[in-house]
């Protein structure tokens, strides 16, 4: 995936400056890496992980099995002959990636959906067991570790582990704890480490030229799972992909490898916004404000994104293309507003898609948004049990 190099009137000749940014950038995350360290009280998931889970309603509970997927991760890209743009869809080959991926995306929906149906619909300790029993499955088949990959192989193992460890967090952060399985917990943190490594490993000093909105997700993918297992080193890598990220930023708030897109450069700016702005949300719970260190870029990109949102057209003034924007408006391509919303308040016009879409819900990003998200993420106070509105419910 290459950078844009038509000029236009926002972007014309600042692709050297923001290659520039970007090196910067990078040695000063090399330092906040070095300088990072996990809280004296260990690495937290936001506050409204924490909430109770609903009162169950005594129901039985179906819990869909899901089969570790150990094949081959080699799989066929959407994109399969489109140019360096990446923008044309190739109908045939898409067909032929959803059906060789439909097992992993199922493995995603459902522990999601186990977590849900914990937290927020009720159905009790079957449906936490529901989640945890897919996960040991997954985890003691090694699945999604099949050393033959490619890079989309490497794409589809980073969005199931952003599920996988968002649905471990909620299910093993709320409720009686003293009923889980401290072997089973142990063998799916095994897993995620396995898995955190070779994420990594594919994804650290990557030329400066390809690190675009996989590298977020990536560094989100491992953000999520360092929580849950409590490892420094993981949580340190993505806050310095964070910053990487951060230099690559345009001084008018565009990530230039996403307008290269072209056609599809709103669409994939509003997809880099996902990861982006999870990790953020998840550093302010952790004291580790990133929104204030980097408060201009990140504000830019997400106004300049709900801009093109309201209108396409300023987006085709940048990028010189006309933008596809089929699938964009939707509850989960535009979930990162909630949290957003409630972290730092409204980017002028996101309440109105949070009002016309909600309740946001995006399986790579947690699950039911809205409910994870009715409380901010530093409803904690220091030294103390978590301080929430009266009629939600946390535990430390």
């Amino acid at each position: 995936m290459k950078v844009q190099r038509m000029p236009s009137p926002h972007t014309g000749g600042q692709f050297a400056r923001t290659l520039m940014t970007t090196l910067l950038f990078s040695a000063l995350g090399m330092t906040s890496v070095q300088a990072a360290q996990c809280p004296d009280t260990g690495l937290r998931a936001p506050a409204g992980y924490y909430q109770q889970p609903a009162a169950s309603d005594g129901g039985d509970y179906n819990c869909e099995s899901v089969p570790p997927f150990t094949d081959s991760l080699v799989f066929t890209s959407k994109y399969q002959g489109s140019d360096d743009a990446r923008n044309e869809l190739n109908k045939q080959a898409e067909e032929r990636y959803h059906a060789a991926v439909k097992k992993v995306r199922r493995f995603e929906k459902r522990v999601i959906a186990a977590a849900d149906d914990y937290q927020v619909d009720g159905d009790g300790p079957a449906a936490r067991d529901c989640g945890l029993t897919i996960l040991d499955n997954w985890a003691s088949a090694d699945a999604l570790l099949n050393p033959e990959v490619n890079h989309v192989g490497q794409a589809v193992r980073k969005w199931a582990l952003t599920a996988a460890a968002n649905s471990y967090l909620r299910v093993t952060r709320s409720g009686d704890r003293s009923t889980l399985d401290a072997q089973r917990l142990a063998r799916i943190r095994n897993w995620f480490d396995k898995l955190t490594t070779q994420i990594r490993q594919y994804y650290t000093d990557r030329p400066l030229r390809k690190v675009n909105n996989h590298d977020y997700w990536a560094a989100w993918a491992v953000m999520s799972a360092s929580v849950a297992t409590q490892n420094c080193g993981d949580w340190n890598w993505a806050l310095g992909k964070f910053d990487e990220a951060m230099g690559q930023v345009s001084g008018d708030g565009y990530l230039p490898n996403e307008l290269g897109r072209n056609t599809r450069a709103l669409e994939y700016m509003n997809f880099a916004m996902q990861p982006l702005t999870l990790m953020t949300v998840f550093a302010e719970a952790n004291q580790v404000e990133l929104h204030q260190r980097y408060q201009d870029r990140l504000e830019a990109l997400a106004k300049n994104v709900v801009r093109g949102l309201d209108d396409p057209e300023a987006f085709k003034t940048v990028s010189g293309y006309e933008q596809v924007t089929d699938g964009l408006y939707n509850a989960w391509s535009l979930a990162w507003m909630k949290p957003w919303q409630v972290t730092w308040g409204d980017v002028a016009g996101m309440a109105s898609y949070i009002d016309r879409f909600g309740p946001m819900k995006s399986t790579r990003l947690g699950g039911d948004l809205n409910w994870l998200y009715r409380i901010g993420p530093t409803a904690w106070v220091t030294g103390k049990e978590p301080s929430a509105p009266r009629d939600v419910k946390i535990q430390d």
